[in-house]
């Protein structure tokens, strides 16, 4: 009995050694399992952090650009954008790859002499789907708009448009008028009961078009100028008011070309007085009932 008492009292004493041990163990997993999981939350944010930090140099509009107008270096500049907001524009195509929409800084010179689909605005980002390879050609529009006329070129005096270049819009109407010199022969008595013929200019002036429709103005460069102005009433009293002072939108909305839509016959007129000697259009426009 004596014995039976010591091995049991022996037994429970080792089983006392064991339970405190075998409690630190796992108190020491768990607090390992803490550690790298910590350890790797730090990593985690550490790279989200630097991550957030990373920047992507892309281009960047330099001033406002209007619809079909050239791009050149001048209007482009570079700017630093994160990382993640680079990646947030990219799209998925119909064969299921991300596409990149922003032009990165180092593929600018894809762009230049381009032409812009559509007028873009200053401190944007230069996306691929903004520029085209040539001008949107309006006479699609144009003759929709008129159908069964010809769209010409009006050769009009500087003068003559700029002072209509604000009124104007695609379906108004003008009168057209030509001075030119013809030379007429004239017949003069002699004096001696005779009669002598003369040569002589003399400047005439005859109406050409009443009521033709305007199909756009041209600026220096071929960009429609009422395409610059709509996209100028768009704008915020601000942006108009900074345009307003800025020598390139000026020299963008001088009109250097009138474009009307005639009916064949109406064009055959015009030619016929484009032959003339010394011939200038004067423009007056009839008033617009709305």
């Amino acid at each position: 009995m004596k014995i039976k008492r010591r091995r049991n009292k022996l037994v429970d004493n080792i089983r006392g050694v064991k339970g405190p041990a075998r409690n630190q163990s796992k108190k020491n997993f768990f607090v390992l399992i803490i550690v790298i999981v910590t350890a790797l939350l730090i990593l985690w944010v550490y790279t989200m952090g630097k991550k957030a930090e990373r920047t992507v140099k892309v281009v960047m509009l330099d001033q406002n650009i209007y619809k079909n107008q050239v791009i050149n270096a001048d209007m482009l500049k570079p700017y630093d954008m994160i990382q993640g907001e680079f990646e947030k524009y990219s799209v998925t195509d119909k064969g299921g790859q991300k596409v990149r929409r922003i032009i990165l800084w180092e593929e600018k010179d894809k762009i230049i002499n381009s032409f812009a689909a559509y007028p873009l605005q200053r401190d944007t980002y230069a996306e691929y789907r903004s520029f085209i390879k040539s001008r949107v050609d309006n006479s699609d529009t144009v003759l929709y708009t008129f159908p069964g006329k010809e769209i010409v070129p009006l050769e009009i005096g500087g003068g003559e448009l700029q002072a209509f270049k604000t009124f104007l819009q695609p379906g108004d109407r003008l009168n057209i008028k030509a001075i030119f010199t013809q030379r007429d022969t004239v017949v003069e008595d002699d004096g001696f009961g005779g009669t002598t013929r003369s040569q002589v200019d003399t400047v005439r002036t005859e109406n050409v078009f009443t009521d033709i429709m305007i199909a756009d103005l041209l600026n220096q460069r071929g960009e429609s100028i009422l395409d610059i102005y709509e996209s100028y009433r768009d704008k915020t009293v601000y942006q108009q008011a900074q345009l307003d002072s800025s020598q390139g939108f000026k020299d963008s909305t001088e009109p250097r070309t009138l474009l009307v839509a005639l009916t064949p016959e109406e064009k055959d007129r015009y030619y016929y007085y484009l032959s003339k000697n010394q011939i200038n259009f004067k423009v007056s426009m009839p008033q617009r009932i709305d």
